[in-house]
């Protein structure tokens, strides 16, 4: 018996070998081609992929088999072969171009594999190669790439589905192997955990995904897959450094800015630069993949130093100007606070991590595989809440505000057993689990301590008499265990958990071999501390239709909740004069999303594409916001809160384009560019969501009564999105180019604005001169006739926004080695993604690939 489901073990002989090996030519050209992939269509972990001359070989057992070759822009050969033990099949393989095989098989959109073009729902898929190119740390950086999502501050937004949140509770799934990796109390997902150097391609699905992903799924799902050994062993090492630019005052020499661009000035004098001598990065990446008989064997790891580029608050002796404490811009008290005694050395990560895959191929029982997945990482590194101010130099936009930097050690791992087992008739039997530790150990006695135990079992089976209907049903649970000094609540030992338990459902038929049609229930179970607990049931449903050769309509309609994480209602902490505060009452939030989507593929020369043009529609019940204002508490501080906001709505359209071509042997290029426009809404402004006695009078919170936009738009969302990514290769070089734009940030807490108030000493306690009006170009307006001085804020409606530009250049030294030189934010701007915190100024690297 196999997981107590009556599945009986067929036993069968060790089967003899042969091997099949061959070239692939592209039909046209008669060229070989580099990089074509070749499996068995019953078991893709047998194959290879093509070398340098074309050529592939692997071994497989003797018999009849069905092969597939497939490579990007042209159309999949599937021929059948038959093998003779001990001996050797030669086969010529020759390929068509076409825009079909653009075509990208997936897994994540339904847990089987389909084509891309074929999804009922809006999916985008990242390649490692734009990882490598772009020589990403960790994975946001290649996530950017995608329309619609922005990654702020470490969250992830998917069409303005979510705002500014702390960093906890996360509306996006992030899964790696379709395992959940969001800490289980906090509902975050550490970035540079994620085992850039081993992955086979990113899925991105947008839209509401609770069906398949659970709670926290509610505005899309991010599953990075990683790879497993082809017949060929691999070897790669990735080494690279680089160094970060200042941003400098607009009258600064050529000289200087020459010598900025190559990180050389090592005078901190001028500009807005808090360290002297270079600010540094420097790193390794390596994967090694092979097959050892039965045994598929990846191991893999990164190590990084960086210096950072926001420092720590500025000490008392370095201020320039006493008359700025005299008319109250700085507050000394908030220079002597030992609490946030950080040196400059102190705010630079370190990071070592270590991950491996082992699965074991049955010889005895064919089509049964398990194993043991693994990551561990050590690293320390630094979280700054808010810019120090604008005020006094300009150096203090890249200093943290006194109190707010946090130093974190982290020692975090997973592992993860699995088994899969495909039976004589086909039907597919998974068992996947994980454990998941993290320990955050805070400067500021804020640690965090967390376990998550998951498992999930699912089966997939394939009814041919009933028309191809394919059915996905399973079943998965997880406990969550955590103890912090910041979380109230929990046992008398300070211990939190939380437990959740699922059963889900999908069916996907097709219907004149041009409708796919799709349907799925999940029914989820939720507890927190053994008191409260919630049942849901969600629904999704979506079609998709062939309507030409390359022309593909879909529509999908998909219910999402979220429960709020254990931080969301239990948190309790400060942070430089300011509080973040629980709400053991928040109650779990809804949602329903609608789209209606156009796929076209296209063909131009040899250049093959497809455009993608969808409208959106989403509406949240009982939303929950991470809302800034004044509670009343204990500590008599201004502060944050989760609270259910009521009923949010998010409008919008995307477009986007991707595509490549390989014009001649030497020339080719590939793109993606996409536009996202969205209209986040609250659609009830005046409700009062929150209400409050505070020092003899009420305070009610509203939308309209936290923000400094007069109009329903939601806070902490950018409207208009786009971004460009373009490559072009020529013999040995490659040249890359990106762009990306964010709109300007309408809407955000009002109170920011309050304590940012030009009238010193109006707001008592809560100033914080943080000089963010003046920063995004907005105005103050006091109504001093009214005898109260309650600032008016006039929005500038002309603001642009911010873009970013990125470049690099690599070129093939050797079939072996690349070498890389990346520039990112190319024009060296200043900005600002989240309020109060600005984003990287240049980064120039140099970066060597060694692949064998």
């Amino acid at each position: 018996m196999l997981f107590g489901f009556g599945v009986s073990f067929i036993l069968t002989q060790a089967q003899d070998r042969g091997t099949l090996k061959g070239t692939v030519i592209d039909d046209v050209t008669e060229e070989t081609l580099i990089g074509a992939n070749v499996v068995m269509l019953e078991d893709k972990t047998v194959g290879a992929s093509t070398d340098i001359e074309g050529n592939f070989s692997f071994t497989l057992p003797a018999g009849k088999h069905k092969v597939i070759c497939s490579f990007t822009g042209m159309k999949a050969d599937t021929f059948d072969v038959s093998i003779a033990s001990g001996q050797t099949t030669t086969q010529e393989i020759r390929m068509g171009m076409t825009a079909e095989q653009l075509s990208t098989v997936v897994v994540s959109a339904g847990k089987f594999e389909q084509k891309l073009e074929e999804l009922t729902v809006s999916m985008d898929v990242i390649k490692p190669e734009l990882i490598e190119n772009r020589n990403s740390t960790n994975i946001t950086s290649a996530l950017e790439q995608t329309p619609g999502l922005t990654i702020m501050d470490e969250e992830p937004q998917i069409r303005s589905g979510s705002g500014y949140s702390f960093g906890v509770g996360s509306r996006v799934a992030i899964l790696v192997d379709d395992l959940p990796i969001l800490n289980g109390d906090i509902g975050k997902a550490e970035w540079s955990f994620i085992p850039t150097e081993n992955v086979e391609q990113i899925e991105v699905i947008k839209g509401a995904s609770s069906v398949l992903y659970g709670s926290s799924a509610l505005s899309g799902a991010i599953n990075v897959r990683t790879a497993y050994p082809k017949d060929k062993p691999l070897t790669k090492v990735n080494i690279f450094t680089g160094f970060r630019s200042a941003i400098l005052e607009d009258d600064a020499s050529v000289g200087k800015r020459i010598a900025n661009f190559f990180g050389m000035d090592a005078s901190a004098a001028n500009g807005k630069k808090w360290w002297d001598g270079v600010a540094n990065f420097s790193g390794m990446n390596f994967l090694h993949s092979r097959k050892i008989k039965q045994w598929d064997v990846v191991i893999g790891g990164n190590f990084l130093y960086d210096h950072g580029y926001i420092g720590p608050q500025r000490p008392i002796a370095e201020i320039p100007d006493a008359d700025l404490v005299n008319r109250g811009y700085v507050n000394i008290s908030d220079y002597t606070d030992t609490v946030a005694d950080i040196d400059n050395k102190d705010v630079r990560e370190i990071r070592g991590r270590f991950n491996f895959n082992l699965r074991r191929r049955s010889k005895k029982s064919s089509g049964l595989n398990y194993g043991l997945n693994g990551n561990f990482m050590r690293s320390s590194k630094n979280f700054s809440l808010v810019w120090q101010n604008t005020e006094f130099d300009h150096t203090g936009l890249y200093r943290s505000y006194p109190g707010t930097m946090t130093l974190t050690e982290i020692t975090t791992f997973y592992l993860d057993p699995f088994v899969n087992y495909v039976t004589p008739r086909g039907v597919q039997h998974a068992f996947r689990s994980r454990i998941l530790f993290n320990n955050s150990d805070n400067s500021n006695n804020q640690s965090v301590n967390s376990t998550v135990f998951f498992g999930e079992y699912q089966i997939q089976r394939m009814f041919e008499k009933m028309g191809a209907l394919n059915l996905i049903a399973g079943a998965s649970g997880s406990y969550t265990s955590s103890k912090s000094q910041v979380f109230v609540g929990g046992d008398s030992s300070g211990v939190n958990n939380a437990k959740n338990f699922s059963l889900y459902m999908q069916l996907d038929k097709k219907f004149f071999k041009s409708v796919n049609v799709s349907l799925g229930v999940r029914g989820e179970y939720f507890q927190i501390n053994d008191t409260e607990f919630v049942v849901r049931p969600v629904f999704r449903s979506g079609i998709s239709w062939r309507a030409g050769r390359e022309s593909y309509l879909r529509f999908s309609y998909g219910q999402g909740y979220r429960f709020p994480t254990i931080a969301e209602k239990y948190i309790l902490t400060t942070s430089g004069g300011l509080g973040v505060f629980p709400n053991p009452d928040l109650k779990p939030e809804t949602s329903w999303n609608m789209e209606l989507g156009f796929k076209q593929g296209f063909k131009i020369g040899k250049f093959f594409g497809y455009f993608d043009l969808v409208g959106f529609w989403q509406e949240y019940n009982n939303s929950i916001e991470f809302v800034m204002g004044r509670y009343s508490n204990e500590l008599i501080l201004p502060g944050f809160k989760f609270l259910n906001t009521g009923k949010n709505r998010v409008r919008g359209i995307e477009t986007s384009v991707m595509g490549g071509g390989q014009f001649t042997k030497s020339f080719g290029m590939s793109v993606i560019v996409g536009y996202t426009y969205t209209i986040p809404e609250s659609i009830e402004p005046d409700k009062i969501f929150y209400e409050d006695s505070i020092g003899g009078s009420t305070v009610r919170q509203s939308h309209y009564g936290t923000s400094i936009d007069t109009t329903k738009i939601l806070k902490y969302r950018f409207q208009h999105l786009a971004n460009l990514d373009i490559e072009f290769s020529y013999r040995k070089w490659s040249l890359g180019y990106t762009f990306r734009y964010y709109s300007y940030m309408k809407n955000i807490d009002r109170i920011l604005y309050t304590m940012d108030s030009s009238v010193k000493g109006d707001v008592g306690h809560d100033q914080f001169d943080s000089g963010i009006i003046e920063y995004r170009g907005d105005t103050e307006i006091q109504d001093w006739e009214s005898g109260t001085p309650p600032p008016h804020y006039v929005i500038n409606d002309k603001h642009f926004g911010n873009y970013v530009m990125d470049a690099r250049i690599s070129y093939q030294v050797t079939g072996w080695l690349k070498a890389a030189f990346i520039v990112n934010n190319l024009l060296n701007r200043e900005y600002s993604l989240r309020p109060l915190k600005m984003e990287q100024p240049r980064t120039a690297s140099i970066q060597f690939t060694l692949k064998v």
